[in-house]
């Protein structure tokens, strides 16, 4: 029976445990640099793999998880991703759809003699498309491409990508170090329609391997690629909270305050209360602390807007942590800390006594809630997975301000929610 398609490197795992290895594979060529192998699909058509070795990446990020550059960067910077010159190769990014941080819906144009080759190997030559991947070069395509950085393992670079809508196609890029530092094993799988793969053509299977092995090394060698990987790295700011071990942080309110603050009174932030959330759906998230809402709040209340996340590269941070574009919080961090956490620290002192108050951080390290690989089940629709937080990295502030119900049960300190009333929309 055919299983729900892939949409994270998770889900390919997860089908196909071995879709990195060459198990289960049956090999078509095999150079000394690149290997093209094959097999069914389960859930319908055949699976194409390039394996190709040693491709060296001059200037290379320390980070190797950083090769492959996030897809709303390539798309806010299309002026520097036009591609062309390279053995015919043309590429143009249209535009785009921001999902989430690493995640996006880009529409691009791409023509070439490697995809031409592709397109009579593999794809579908009636109808109205080529195929899916191998497209007619003057119709654009609209791809869904999801980074997933240090998976499957350490220092991997991968990025998982589909088609939305009919006959959906899908594949994943992996870009893996090798032992010798600056070269790399470069892994693409893709899916074909059914019976598009041709095992006679071992002549054209050559010239297809050499052909993909160069362009892919011009492609991760390519003007400006540098310039973006930097501007990719610095691209979102993670931001955290800590030392509210005496409850949790402060927010402005319109009404029955916990205390006033004399000072906000310029601004029309004279009334504060406790912090509390007001999101729905998630389990167990009523009553816990998010960062991001919270941040959300004491931004909206200067009248300014702000988009915070809760995840980076298909991971969720932990709650007192959450990430935001530089741009943005360059635009709004100066009234921020000069003007409305100031604030917020002085009613937290003013509401439990003592010099104590929370601390926001900015260019923290990235912590994020481990999960389970996702569990794909025959003839069931994909659903987000269900988290498993098997260690948050809290530090002792955050322990102090969760909820006791929720600890794991070595944790034997106890703290206090205090109970409190607000909406985030009371200052949208």
């Amino acid at each position: 029976m055919p299983v729900s398609r892939p949409r994270t490197m998770e889900d390919w795992l997860y089908v196909l445990p071995d879709c990195v290895s060459s198990e289960s594979w049956t090999v078509a060529t095999s150079q000394p640099k690149a290997q093209l192998l094959h097999r069914p699909c389960p859930w319908g058509g055949h699976l194409v793999k390039f394996d190709l070795k040693r491709i060296e990446i001059a200037d290379a990020p320390e980070n190797t998880a950083n090769v492959i550059v996030r897809p709303e960067v390539r798309s806010a910077m299309s002026g520097m991703c036009a591609l062309s010159g390279f053995q015919g190769s043309h590429t143009t990014i249209r535009s785009s759809e921001f999902v989430a941080p690493g995640e996006a819906i880009v529409e691009s144009k791409t023509s070439s003699w490697l995809m031409h080759l592709c397109a009579v190997l593999f794809g579908e030559m009636a109808g109205k498309k080529l195929s899916h991947f191998f497209h007619d070069p003057q119709v654009p395509v609209v791809l869904h491409q999801k980074i997933r950085r240090n998976y499957p393992s350490e220092g991997d670079s991968a990025l998982a990508i589909w088609e939305e809508g009919g006959e959906v196609q899908e594949g994943f890029i992996l870009i893996r170090p090798e032992s010798e530092k600056g070269t790399f094993n470069v892994m693409f799988v893709m899916r074909i329609l059914e019976g598009k793969f041709a095992p006679w053509a071992t002549f054209q299977f050559r010239l297809l391997m050499e052909g993909a092995h160069r362009s892919t090394q011009f492609f991760l060698n390519r003007p400006n690629i540098r310039e973006l990987r930097e501007i990719d790295e610095k691209f979102y700011v993670t931001l955290s909270i800590q030392s509210f071990k005496r409850g949790v942080p402060m927010v402005p309110c319109s009404s029955k305050p916990t205390v006033t603050i004399d000072a906000g009174e310029r601004l029309g932030l004279k009334l504060w209360r406790r912090y509390k959330t007001e999101r729905r759906g998630a389990a167990g998230s009523k009553g816990k602390f998010f960062l991001s809402e919270y941040l959300t709040i004491l931004v909206n209340a200067l009248g300014e807007d702000i988009e915070t996340f809760d995840t980076l590269d298909g991971l969720e941070a932990v709650r007192y942590q959450c990430i935001v574009r530089r741009s943005d919080w360059e635009r709004v961090r100066m009234r921020f800390f000069d003007d409305i956490y100031p604030l917020a620290r002085a009613a937290y002192r003013r509401a439990n006594g003592g010099t104590y108050a929370p601390s926001v951080y900015e260019e923290v390290e990235t912590k994020f809630n481990l999960q389970e690989p996702k569990r794909i089940e025959e003839e069931e629709s994909l659903d987000m997975p269900k988290l498993v937080v098997r260690n948050t990295f809290l530090d002792l502030e955050e322990e102090d301000t969760q909820d006791p119900a929720d600890r794991p049960k070595r944790r034997t300190r106890s703290a206090k929610l205090f109970p409190v009333e607000l909406s985030v929309a009371e200052f949208v």
